[in-house]
């Protein structure tokens, strides 16, 4: 897989890319997805060129044979790193290109941003998710925030969604 740093271009792939993982129709459902928790979009073109604007952050593609197939988005939070939009398409599920994505992020945090923490949050109703992100060395702080519906990235089918924040101490 090469790396390289999303710009203007990859808007429309990227969106794409990103709400076929997290909210996909079922017959292309892989092993991530939101469905049955959260419906509508995960983030829209507007959101995404919001993104690649901010000077703090980046969204990091995984390409193969020129194509956009996993995604990360990462940024300074002054004291630690933020991991979040992992994707993967998931016709490329379970073939570790979901490790590697978030490897190369953790590292990119370390280079780019001289951090020594990475956090992120999961839905604390994907254990399955979370034991992933558990099995890469992030361990949970306590701290759970209520699902952003201020921010357009859907609507619940379940009340009561919350994220729970995870940490991992970055090698040097």
């Amino acid at each position: 897989m090469q790396f390289r740093r999303a710009d203007a271009n990859d808007i429309a792939a990227l969106s794409v890319l990103v709400n076929r993982a997290y909210r996909p129709a079922p017959e292309h459902a892989g092993w991530t997805h939101e469905n049955g928790l959260v419906s509508g979009q995960r983030i829209n073109p507007a959101q995404l060129a919001s993104l690649l604007a901010q000077p703090n952050g980046q969204v990091l593609l995984g390409c193969q044979q020129g194509q956009i197939v996993a995604c990360v988005h990462i940024e300074n939070g002054g004291d630690y790193g933020y991991v979040g939009m992992l994707a993967v398409d998931p016709g490329c599920q379970t073939g570790g290109l979901g490790k590697m994505m978030l490897a190369h992020a953790e590292q990119q945090l370390q280079a780019q941003y001289n951090v020594g923490r990475s956090r992120m949050t999961v839905l604390t109703s994907r254990p399955e998710l979370r034991a992933f992100y558990l099995r890469r060395g992030y361990v949970p702080t306590g701290e759970r925030q209520p699902f952003p519906l201020e921010a357009g990235v859907g609507q619940l089918l379940q009340d009561g969604l919350e994220l729970e924040v995870l940490e991992k101490h970055l090698a040097d």
